[in-house]
């Protein structure tokens, strides 16, 4: 588990660190504070440098070259950097020490590159066998002028050597690409860690079903269920459409015949099974969850706190998590007055920008500003 995080020259951050992490750990603070960043760095981290990680960050953010008729066919990558600056020497950095985990991401002038810009072949419009795509108001492939560079570092335990990523980027800071398979778009990277990002509107029932599929796989219909409970208490089953049906998932109650649409039973029973099977596709890694609280009532806070450690520490996940409700820390305040054993699985990171690092408040701490009516937030 990352026990730390520094971030440089990332999104809003010039510098900032968080330390004393946790299994869990809730981050909180002002709209605008870089909360969902800090969950996009980690993602990012833990993934090696994944380019879909960069890519699916900026298209959930809707950020888009706008000034092209058709801006969803490119991703302007230079708001992930500080400042917004996608020019040669812009850079950003995210490691945590304690496994000597670190990801260096650099902008480059192509003839800075090397020779390995030879590999992305100016000539058959491919960079590193990654597409990319016309301008539907081009006659011409523009070609990159610049070079992403993500460099990799060893992970302690593993023995990896240091390993680089390359990604082309246009003059006006956007990547063009068209078919974002990994084993396509990147040269000398492989995955990493699992690691899973629910956004705040994560239900989506295609990604949803390959993760039920693991479910059935595994035989573990029964403890989803179960675990489902926690907002209606007699529901016995849920099903999933076939592929080719494009059903809505359906849930069974106990003495109810009919098998009815989850959209029948509101917004908390979608994002705690997109919450639930969200922890399936980061078994073994890491869950980052955006507005964690989304949809759930006050009064099941601390049941659902409950239900995300012990889920954690069963699959082996490390959550981070980020909310505005003060419902949901309290929550949080009450599991850990209730069930001390679990206080050395929790962290709260409160964010301010004044700061060079985030405010961390252990288990027992929680406790004791929850009791005192503390404000954290």
């Amino acid at each position: 588990m990352l026990q730390t995080l520094h971030l440089r020259g990332f999104r809003g951050f010039d510098s900032y660190r968080l330390t004393g992490l946790a299994r869990v750990n809730l981050v909180v603070g002002k709209n605008n504070c870089g909360k969902t960043s800090i969950l996009e760095a980690i993602e990012l981290l833990v993934s090696e440098g994944d380019p879909r990680v960069i890519y699916n960050s900026l298209r959930r953010r809707g950020e888009y070259d706008l000034r092209r008729p058709s801006p969803r066919e490119r991703i302007d990558v230079s708001h992930v950097f500080h400042g917004h600056a996608c020019t040669p020497g812009a850079r950003f950095d995210l490691s945590s020490h304690d496994d000597n985990r670190t990801l260096k991401v650099t902008i480059l002038s192509l003839d800075d590159v090397d020779e390995e810009a030879d590999d992305w072949n100016l000539a058959s419009r491919k960079w590193g066998q990654m597409s990319i795509l016309l301008d539907r108001d081009e006659d011409v492939t523009p070609a990159p002028v610049f070079g992403m560079i993500m460099d990799i570092g060893m992970i302690m335990d593993r023995g990896d050597a240091e390993r680089k990523i390359m990604l082309p980027v246009m003059e006006d800071g956007t990547l063009m690409i068209k078919h974002m398979r990994y084993h396509r778009s990147v040269r000398n990277g492989h995955p990493g860690t699992p690691v899973h990002f629910l956004a705040l509107d994560g239900f989506d029932p295609t990604s949803m079903g390959g993760m039920w599929n693991t479910v059935l796989e595994e035989g573990i219909e029964a403890e989803i269920v179960s675990d489902m409970r926690l907002l209606e208490p007699k529901i016995n089953s849920i099903h999933f459409p076939s592929s080719r049906s494009g059903g809505s998932i359906l849930i069974g109650l106990e003495n109810v015949k009919r098998r009815l649409p989850i959209n029948t039973y509101g917004d908390g029973m979608r994002r705690l099974l997109a919450l639930r099977l969200s922890f399936v596709g980061a078994k073994g890694g890491v869950l980052l969850i955006d507005e964690i609280d989304t949809g759930l009532h006050w009064t099941v806070m601390e049941e659902m706190w409950q239900f995300v450690v012990e889920v954690a520490k069963r699959l082996n996940v490390q959550v981070f998590a980020t909310t505005h409700s003060y419902d949901c820390i309290r929550g949080l305040g009450s599991l850990i007055r209730n069930h001390p054993d679990l206080e050395d699985q929790v962290s709260l990171q409160k964010m301010d920008r004044l700061l060079p690092e985030g405010v961390c408040l252990k288990g027992d701490q929680i406790k004791v500003a929850v009791e005192q009516d503390i404000e954290v937030r």
